[in-house]
């Protein structure tokens, strides 16, 4: 009987017994036990499984005293039970939980009787001589590994099982098919289990020859077939030689199992050859078969595929016994052993094709190598690893070449691969006493040599590094701490460097340490800092965020571990409030936390921790809160100080842009919110053991209530968040913080994940919350928050918010809010909007999962059958209704009943509801569902028809015809033609628009969209049905496959529309993957003919076009050979590439046509596609080379196409070899290999891109006659080589690179400038550092003299080698003194170059920049005579030309501009009033290329060169500015000088420069006035009135006279700030307030001027309208004015001035800017207005009245002027502020004017809109409308307004009863009524789920 039967038995059996006296008890615990054992066989999900059979154990351990006094018949059926479940086992886990109660059942006086009905079962499972199925292998595995009592058994029966299996095998061999392998694959591993657990047993039957040794050599031809079958899968082959490995080890004589080894080598020929060679055939006793043992091995037909020699010499080294591998041979003349003599010359052929496998057994050959040194020691007594031998040379080339490989893993085998290699000569110099010991240095100096990017440097360096010692190290390399520090600037670099850094360290203390007993920790912390405190807070400090955070994460902690007492040196370095030294210490805090477990609550800390939790920099906020939220123990407690510190900090962080932000801050949260709960459980557990005992004098209670209310707070504030009136970053962490806290404090178990379950206890904290009226997670208010996110219009929020929904909400929601959602969701459904559709497919999706059955029923009156499957019928026949509608007038359709919802709806409904496939599984529905989804495949593929058959004008009829993608024009005129006809005649016409009307844009997102759900649908029902059992996995006959087949074909070869294909490819991807690995042949040949049917189309001529604009066809290629499995051989993969290599190959046609695509173009662009896709990984990685052969080909090609697809192909090649860019934070050259790797990986592109090069050089430098004949690929080529990462090894003689150095040098000289470039270019990874010097004099002293013959072209070309290599050289710091000083010699004797005497500009100017890089190394002299030879070139450069001759020289411009530079650069280092003056006078004087140069200078080089004497070149520069003004000047250069002035005026940080200029008064007036007349120019460009508002407030001083332009200024810049007008001009205001505002504010702090103080409130209105900004750096740029603000105001009020200002968030500098409003200027008049005006003026019944209206009005909603701003927030924020304000109003008559005024406009329609919103809200009748309103954002931020100012004019209107002030016109109501009216209504918006953070009692925010 089955498990399931077993069980149902039993507990009949169990139950009866019960009933019987005496036995109850112990039956009532079996049937515990067996009701568990029951739902794990009948699980699916592991987990859920693993708990089960726990749990079953635990209850039977309860029981097992009982279970020891059943009688035999009684104890059976539990026995036959259990042993039922653990033979229908296939996990290990689960298995070995089984043994464990069947360990439990055998105690006592059971052991025989378990033990007899175990054998029973084993007898079971083997007949003889007859083939066992998978099921029964399986099971017999399990029980040999896993259960002593099985394997005993197998051992008495071992000889049944031999037969049985070697049966098996014969069975396999003969019916070669897919659905075999895994057959196979099982088989081979249970001759594994029992080679290793029976080698006793084994040993005769190998070894001596017994009758049943032809069994067992039956078995072993097979498994050898299944190690060389090319068919066989790499998994099961790579078993298959482990197996074998175990037989070996059953030798009972070392040498028997070495020769046994030596003659499988032999016959399969696997490269053994040192020995193999040297056997004769008498070793193997036949020709053509070898010995195993007394096993005859024959050998078979097979043809090697490389595969079968690395997985046994892998299985060998991975297994085999170190006796065996290193024993002597017998039979050889010479000491020979496996490892060096067999398995070795196997190797070497592995390493000439290195993969994943080949690093694998190279690493462990060194380790076997290791092992058994002392055993081959003795056996040659010499060493394996003599210098200088051919042997290591060997080993060392192989490392050092494939260090860099870039496949995944292979990193870690090099690295274990150096430490093997090192330790192995370490013990070999021991062993013979060498001294000398030379590999060391010279892979030290190699990897000095090598620059910092080569990942392979590092890997020899750690490993040499415990050889020679941390000082002798850091000596010779004296760039270690830099480099060091680049790396860690370098993601990938990382792990090393932080390993590099930790083996240091270590090394270091060990020496340090070691110099006498004892030493102190602080001794050794200042050994440390003398080293490393330097570089480290460098890296901990620095700007680069990657640096500091990779410093914080990588070197921090180990620096602490290590020299714990280093805490003080770092914590003294890290004083000032700058981000960074806040950024550094925060982290220093973390790492020192981690260590110690204790939170830092001294004074000093406390006061700087809010600094950095209100930090504008998010890594310096995200520090300080997982400082707050980290520790050690997950049930430490959170500190009320911690608690109160993150109840301030996360409500202003919840709004941040930054998605790593948030997930961070999920993070951080979920632990604090463990710690919560950890502590909280152990609180409860510590009451239960002792109630009176108390926690740290803590009462245990009072410390629950402080957990449970900070959950409690937390759960609000993101509910009160997830409201349509708060921005996409508010809602989106929001959510992320809800699942932390559903995730946490729910008892919601999740079986998919294995860490992160709630505790077993969980239960009782739940209920000690609810008791105090807490944790209310799943209320029907937080059902109503999550169904408006439903709504939004983003994915990310829909998909969060559905996955809360259906993870941890109840299993149904209540009927009434099922009814409205199924309303809402298919209205919301049908609409044309995408972001409409796809929510209402959510909707629908989350009704289908959440309604119970009844509710389902009152939806779908008619439903008879399966209500899953009804209401899925329903989503068919509205698509079915809608796809009539589209047949009779596609553009009404478009409008009122689009496709695309419906289609989203079923695959949602149909993928990703696990209650349908549950469904589908049921016998009874399988033939109802089969009828449906046949229908639903039938309908879209009409839908697919229609669509794209409407876009042709036509229905297509044959695959060729669906081939002739239409053009735009023809979808145009197609689309035209629709309109027209579905058009009402009487509207009018809008032919003459430029922009696609709204007609054709909903016929297009119609059809595209539609079209792309289509893909993902059928892509979808193939994955998730087609691999089901049977006869669920039948619900697609194949016709039906191959109709969805069909409709894929035809989508992506007529298709243009990139987002259609995208989604279609993905779904054909899937469809075509799961197809291939389906075992029906019929099935898997689909995807095959697919592809014959597309190549055959590609290479058919024709008259169209089908891939210069179709995007899909050549997706439909990848798609299908990416769907092949990886691990198995790729065989369409092979066909497709080589038709298209041999396609793409051949000759064009006599008659070809440009305007349509050729065969051989086709051929390219599927190639390209190819190459791009990620899917196919290193599968392509052999057909590289062809393909760059054909791209050198296609480059000579006559077409154009055929050029064209040629350098997209190489673009691709380009990436796929060089990889893509690793790192852009600190803008290194991280992307490309060096020549060494690829040449090494791919060693014929050497010769060819060699060849290529050197016919370029000959035809540019051979005689020319005149004529210049181009090399197509020359360009290509040299930008590939450009790409290279420098290589940096010294392995200039083995003429990998040298070989290259020839006919770059010669390229110099080609006519074309762009070539000569990127000749320089390509040069500079192509040599190696070893040899930069010699070549380098080489370039230097090839330069010609004066007087020599020169080709300008050559000359110019050599000076770009010379400087390109150069600037590497000097970057590297790899040239001696000596060196640099004879190449700068060299240029010192050819000046010439730089004089009017050499008359070519573009000489010059690569003489000058050449120049430029060595200065500092020329003598003084050479430096003055280069200065004057530049400056008299300027002075000189608009002379007079002859008459007739042409004024415009190539390249003078450029010269102009890099003269001037150097000239500036000069002035700069030397810092001399002269070499300003020069400059100055350029400026003057200079044409306006100097002038351009120098602004440039000025603008991007000038702070980084500090020059100090600026104060002159700012008076220049506004002299200049002021003529530029007055007019003549470009706009190009106007905004130079403007930018100019703008840095050098601003360049004092947060310092404003008004003071008084040496400028006549009159000159600086006049410049005002023309900056404040350009800002009011609408004519110019935004970046010239952006600059002139930041240079405005610069220039004006605090002098009354300046009043007026300051007055201008602001109203300037408050008309700039509005949300609409333009980015540029927005952060201009940002700006200018940054620079002056907190000036001007404090003057008006100050004066008693009115007009001033109202000035400063307007500034104020306006940075908090800034800091509401949608961009993010206006919004950085405002905050930097609120912390000015905030800064003088904390100095003001008495505290101690700090040194430097701390930079705040907006959210906090928005909060200080308004209470510096209300304290310094709540008396100003205008101050009232100028918050009020913030409010939102949407009006509710406008809001309301839209959302009634039925239908769309547009495709497209208007956009909001700004998506960031949280009007709701706003208005809460500012509440308490303005009721301040109205409080102070009460005693002054000044301040209650302007509030007078706004009540009389607002009050009298408070209270009817009050009343309006009570009446609609209280509807019976529109649930769904109300559901419908909670997702509109509109409705949410009318209803926050209207609360908000109810609470004002409440307050107001108490203000005028209490002062007997007359009544307010129109306003016939009291305060008291109104504030009830407010009260009521919210509490009827709470009842529906619009929930507002607003206390309208007090006018506070709830958080």
């Amino acid at each position: 009987m089955s498990a399931e039967q077993e069980l149902e038995s039993c507990m009949r059996h169990y139950k009866a017994l019960g009933q019987e006296e005496g036995a109850g008890s112990t039956c009532q615990v079996l049937l515990l036990v067996l009701e568990k054992l029951k739902q794990f066989a009948g699980g699916s999900v592991k987990r859920c499984r693993e708990k089960n059979l726990e749990e079953a154990f635990q209850q039977l351990v309860l029981a097992s005293k009982g279970v020891w006094e059943l009688s035999c018949e009684d104890f059976l059926p539990l026995l036959r039970c259990v042993l039922a479940c653990q033979m229908e086992t296939a996990g290990s886990s689960t298995f070995h939980r089984l043994e464990k109660i069947v360990a439990k059942l055998s105690e006592g006086n059971n052991g025989s009787l378990v033990t007899e009905q175990l054998n029973r079962c084993m007898a079971s499972l083997a007949e003889d001589e007859e083939a066992m199925p998978p099921r029964s292998l399986q099971t017999v595995c399990m029980f040999v590994e896993g259960s002593v009592s099985g394997r005993c058994y197998w051992k008495n029966n071992l000889e049944t099982l031999l037969r049985c299996i070697a049966a098996t095998f014969d069975v396999i061999m003969q019916d070669q098919v897919a659905g075999n392998e895994e057959w196979r694959y099982i088989t081979v591993k249970v001759c594994l289990q029992l080679f290793k657990w029976m080698p006793l047993e084994i040993l005769p039957l190998a070894w001596e020859g017994t009758e049943n040794s032809k069994t067992l050599q039956r078995i072993l031809s097979s498994l050898l077939q299944s190690i060389v079958g090319k068919e066989t899968c790499k998994d099961t082959r790579l078993l298959a030689a482990t197996a074998v490995s175990m037989l070996v080890n059953t030798a009972p004589e070392p040498q028997r199992g070495a020769m046994a080894v030596l003659g499988l080598y032999q016959l399969l020929d696997l490269g053994g050859c040192s020995v193999a060679q040297r056997q004769d055939a008498k070793a193997a006793g036949h020709q053509g078969e070898c010995w195993f043992g007394t096993l005859r091995v024959p050998r078979t037909p097979w043809s090697p595929d490389g595969l079968e020699r690395v997985v046994l010499t892998r299985g060998l080294l991975a297994c085999c016994k170190k006796e065996v591998l290193s024993c002597r041979l017998d039979d050889t003349t010479q000491e020979a052993c496996l490892l060096l003599d067999v398995l070795f010359p196997a190797l070497l052929v592995l390493m000439e094709e290195p993969d994943y496998y080949c690093f694998q057994v190279f690493s462990l050959w060194l380790r076997r190598v290791r092992e058994s040194l002392e055993e081959i020691w003795e056996g040659q007594r010499s060493r394996v690893l003599a210098d200088q031998s051919r042997l290591l040379e060997r080993l060392t080339q192989f490392l050092w070449n494939n260090a860099e490989s870039p496949v995944e893993g292979v990193s870690d085998f090099i690295h274990s691969s150096f430490q093997l290699l090192l330790e192995i000569y370490s013990l070999e110099c021991d062993r013979f006493v060498d001294p000398e010991r030379p590999l060391y240095g010279q892979f030290l100096q190699r990897v000095i040599l090598m620059p910092w990017q080569a990942r392979a440097r590092y890997f020899p360096l750690i490993s040499v590094l415990p050889y020679l010692g941390p000082e002798k190290v850091l000596d010779a390399y004296k760039d270690l701490p830099q480099h060091l520090l680049n790396c860690l600037s370098t993601n990938h670099l990382c792990p090393v460097a932080s390993d590099l850094y930790k083996t240091i360290l270590r090394l270091q203390r060990r020496v340090w340490a070691g110099r006498r007993e004892q030493v102190p920790e602080e001794e050794l912390a200042r050994e440390w800092g003398r080293c490393w405190l330097g570089v480290l807070s460098r890296a901990l400090t620095s700007p680069s965020p990657s640096l500091q955070s990779n410093a914080s994460n990588y070197l921090l902690g180990w620096t602490l571990q290590i020299f714990p007492a280093s805490y003080s040196l770092l914590d003294e370095s890290f004083r000032s409030r700058e981000p960074s030294q806040l950024r550094a210490w925060v982290a220093l805090l973390n790492a020192q936390r981690t260590i110690s477990g204790a939170f830092p609550s001294n004074a000093e800390t406390l006061e700087r921790l809010p600094s950095c939790l209100f930090s504008k920099e998010e890594n310096v906020r995200m520090a300080a809160l997982s400082l707050l939220c980290s520790a050690p123990r997950t049930n430490q407690a959170l500190s009320e100080t911690e608690a109160q510190l993150l109840k301030e900090a996360l409500p202003l962080s919840l709004n941040c842009d930054s998605s790593s932000f948030r997930q961070h801050l999920q993070t951080m949260v979920k632990k604090a919110l463990v710690r919560l709960r950890d502590s909280s459980l152990a609180l409860l557990r510590k009451q239960e053991s002792d109630k009176k005992e108390r926690c740290g004098g803590k009462d245990p209670e009072t410390a629950l209530g402080q957990a449970v209310d900070f959950v409690e707070w937390l759960l609000q504030l993101c509910i009160s968040s997830l409201t349509s009136g708060s921005n996409f970053q508010r809602r989106k962490t929001a959510l992320l913080l809800l699942a932390a806290i559903m995730e946490t404090c729910t008892d919601t178990w999740s079986p998919e994940r294995k860490k992160g379950q709630p505790p077993r206890n969980m239960a009782a904290l739940l209920s000690w919350a609810r008791s105090k009226g807490c944790w209310d997670f799943f209320s029907r208010n937080n059902t109503l928050a999550l169904l408006s996110c439903l709504q939004d219009s983003t994915n990310e929020i829909r998909e969060l918010a559905s996955e809360l929904l259906v993870r941890y909400f109840p299993p149904a929601f209540p009927e009434s809010i099922a009814v409205a959602l199924f309303e809402l969701a298919q209205e919301a459904m049908c609409s044309p909007r995408v972001p409409e559709a796809e929510a209402g497919a959510v909707l629908m999706k989350a009704v289908l999962q959440k309604t119970d059955s009844l509710a389902l029923k009152r939806m779908l009156p008619g439903a008879k059958e399966d209500l899953y499957q009804a209401f899925l019928k329903h989503l068919l026949g509205v698509l079915q209704t809608h796809f009539a509608r589209a047949v009779h007038n596609l553009l009404l359709a478009a409008h009122t009943s689009p496709i695309h919802g419906v289609i989203s709806a079923l695959r949602q409904c149909l993928l990703e509801v696990p209650e349908v496939s549950a469904s589908m599984l049921k016998p009874e529905q399988a033939e109802s569902w089969q009828l449906f989804l046949s229908g639903l495949v039938s309908t879209v593929r009409d839908v697919s028809n229609l669509l794209l058959g409407v876009l042709q004008s036509k229905r297509p009829l044959s695959l060729d015809q669906q081939a002739a993608a239409p053009s735009f024009a023809d979808m145009g005129n197609a689309i035209s033609f629709l309109i027209h006809v579905g058009k009402d005649p009487g509207l009018p016409n809008e032919d003459d628009s430029v922009l696609l009307s709204e007609e054709h844009s909903l016929i297009l997102t119609c059809c595209w969209v539609s079209v792309k759900e289509i893909g993902l649908l059928l892509g979808g029902l193939a994955e998730k049905i087609l691999p089901l059992a049977p006869p669920a996995g039948c619900l697609l006959p194949l016709p039906v496959v191959k109709m969805a087949t069909e409709v894929f074909q035809e989508i992506l070869l007529t298709c243009r529309h990139w987002g259609a294909v995208e989604g279609c490819s993905l779904g054909f991807t899937k469809f075509c993957a799961t197809l291939l690995s389906h075992p029906d042949p019929e099935l898997q040949d689909i995807p095959r003919k697919a592809l014959e049917q597309g190549l055959a189309l590609l290479s058919s001529p024709r008259n169209c076009s089908i891939t210069r604009r179709a995007a899909g066809f050549p997706m439909l290629f990848l798609c299908i050979v990416v769907g092949e499995d990886p691990s198995k051989t790729r065989p369409l993969l092979a066909k497709c590439i080589q038709r298209l290599l041999a396609l793409a190959g051949e000759p064009l046609p006599g008659d070809w046509d440009q305007t349509v695509d050729l065969p051989q173009v086709s051929a390219l662009h599927v190639l390209q596609t190819l190459v791009r896709g990620s899917g196919l990984g290193t599968a392509l990685n052999q057909y590289i080379t062809p393909m760059v052969v054909l791209f050198l080909e296609a480059l000579r090609s006559p077409s154009w196409a055929m050029r064209n697809a040629a350098i997209q192909l190489f673009g691709a090649l380009s990436v796929r070899l060089l990889g893509r860019t690793q790192s852009w934070d600190d803008g290194c050259d991280q992307d490309g290999v060096s020549p060494e790797a690829l040449f090494s990986r791919y060693p014929q592109l050497n010769s060819i891109l060699l060849k290529e090069l050197a016919t370029a050089a000959e035809e540019s430098t051979g005689p020319q006659k005149g004529r210049f004949r181009l090399c197509p690929s020359l360009y290509a080529i040299l930008t590939f080589l450009a790409k290279l990462q420098p290589g940096g090894t010294d392995t200039w003689n083995s003429d990998t690179n040298a070989c290259f150095l020839e006919p770059l040098v010669q390229l110099s000289g080609n006519p074309i400038h762009a070539v000569r470039m990127m000749a320089a270019k390509a040069l500079v990874p192509l040599v190696p550092a070893t040899e930069y010097g010699g070549v380098l004099f080489r370039l230097a002293s090839g330069l010609p003299l004066p007087g020599d013959e020169l080709c300008h072209n050559a000359l110019h070309g050599r000076l770009l080698q010379l400087q390109g290599l150069l600037a590497q050289a000097l970057n590297a710091n790899c040239l001696p003194p000596d060196v640099l000083l004879s190449i700068a010699g060299q240029l010192e004797d050819r000046l010439w170059l730089l004089t009017p005497t050499q008359p070519c500009p573009l000489v010059r100017t690569a003489y000058l920049q050449a120049v430029s890089l060595l200065t500092g190394s020329c003598s003084q002299d050479f430096e003055q005579r280069v200065r004057e030879v530049v400056s008299s070139n300027l002075a000189n450069s608009e002379t007079l030309v002859k008459p007739g001759a042409s004024q415009v020289q190539i390249g003078s411009a450029t010269f102009c501009q890099q003269a001037a530079c150097f000239l500036c650069h000069e002035a700069a280092r030397s810092g001399a009033p002269e070499r300003i003056g020069e400059v100055c006078l350029l400026l003057q004087r200079g044409n306006i290329d100097v002038q351009v140069a120098i602004l440039t200078w000025v603008i991007e080089k000038e702070e980084e060169n500090c020059l100090d004497s600026s104060k002159e070149l700012q008076i220049v520069l506004l002299e200049k500015l002021g003529q530029m003004l007055k007019g003549g000047a470009t706009n190009v250069l106007l905004k130079l000088y403007l930018e100019a002035c703008v840095h050098l005026c601003s360049k004092l940080s947060f310092r404003s420069p008004a003071s008084s200029h040496e400028l006549q008064g009159a000159v600086l007036a006049e410049i005002k006035r023309g900056l404040l007349s350009m800002v009011g120019n609408d004519d110019l460009s935004p970046e010239l009135l952006g600059h002139a508002l930041c240079l405005i407030p610069l220039l004006l001083t605090p002098s009354t006279e300046d009043y007026p332009l300051l007055e201008e200024w602001c109203a300037a810049i408050d008309q700039c700030s509005d949300p609409l007008s333009s980015e540029v001009l927005r952060m201009a205001v940002a700006k200018s307030l940054r620079t002056s505002g907190a000036d001007v504010l404090w003057r008006a702090k100050e004066s008693s001027s009115s007009s001033l103080r109202a000035l400063a409130v307007r500034l104020v209105g306006v940075a908090v309208r800034l800091l509401q900004d949608e961009d993010q750096q206006v919004r950085h740029e405002a905050s930097i004015f609120a912390s000015l603000v905030a800064q003088r105001r904390q100095v003001a009020s008495g505290l101690p001035p700090q040194s430097g200002c701390i930079l705040l968030q907006s959210n906090k500098g928005l909060v200080l800017l308004l209470q510096c409003l209300l304290e310094k200027f709540g008396d100003c008049p205008e101050a009232f207005a100028t918050l009020v005006c913030h409010l939102p003026s949407t009006d509710l019944g406008d809001a309301l009245t839209e959302l009634e209206a039925k239908g769309v009005v547009s495709l497209y909603k208007e956009d909001e002027p700004n998506v960031y701003a949280e009007p709701v927030i706003l208005s809460q924020t500012l509440l308490p502020f303005l009721l301040q304000l109205l409080g102070r109003a009460s005693t002054s008559l000044k301040l209650w004017v302007p509030m007078q005024h706004w009540l009389k406009a607002t009050g009298p329609g408070v209270f009817s809109s009050l009343h309006r919103c009570r009446l609609w809200w209280s509807q019976a009748d529109s649930a769904s409308l109300r559901l419908k309103a909670l997702g509109c954002p509109k409705v949410h931020v009318a209803i926050a307004a209207l609360l908000v100012k109810a609470v004002l004019v409440a307050n107001m209107l108490e203000v005028l009863e209490k002062t007997s002030h007359p009544n307010v016109e129109g306003i016939d109501f009291t305060a008291q009524k109104l504030r009830c009216m407010a009260l009521s209504t919210q509490k009827l918006l709470t009842q529906h789920g619009m929930t507002l953070a607003i206390n309208l009692e007090t006018g506070q925010e709830s958080f």
